[in-house]
């Protein structure tokens, strides 16, 4: 169970990297830049952060499947050509908004379930956190 729950955990930072690393080279606000370099930080820090747990469980991480990763880059590059830096700011929002509803929904799951450790639920309610900032901090973009 937690290794399953840490394992979307992962997933999901691992989302917001490949959002990020599809659309950093397209931006041209220095502004944007940089909370885009920032939020990539964040998503390194949880991806450790649960790599680090699941070692506890024995487990190694799982990657997001080869078709997955290829949508996702697919949607950006297809998104970015635009290169008004407002349309990638919304591919941004709605990529986190996205993430915020997926472990939304499994903190949900998993909430009242006993066998889910504390520092598993405490780190999935911290990536919650931070894709609702990050999404919030894109606003003053639009």
């Amino acid at each position: 169970m937690n290794v399953e729950f840490l394992n979307l955990i992962y997933q999901n930072a691992q989302m917001g990297l490949i959002g990020i690393d599809a659309v950093k080279d397209k931006v041209e606000d220095k502004e944007i830049v940089k909370l885009i370099k920032e939020q990539r930080k964040e998503y390194e820090e949880m991806c450790r952060c649960a790599e680090k747990i699941l070692a506890k469980y024995g487990a190694s991480e799982k990657e997001i499947g080869v078709l997955q990763k290829l949508a996702s880059k697919i949607m950006a590059e297809a998104m970015s050509i635009n290169k008004e830096d407002k349309n990638i700011v919304k591919l941004m929002m709605e990529g986190n908004e996205k993430g915020v509803i997926a472990i939304k929904e499994k903190i949900n799951m998993y909430q009242d379930d006993e066998r889910i450790a504390t520092e598993v639920m405490d780190l999935a309610k911290r990536l919650y956190e931070t894709e609702e900032h990050n999404r919030e901090e894109f606003e003053n973009y639009l």
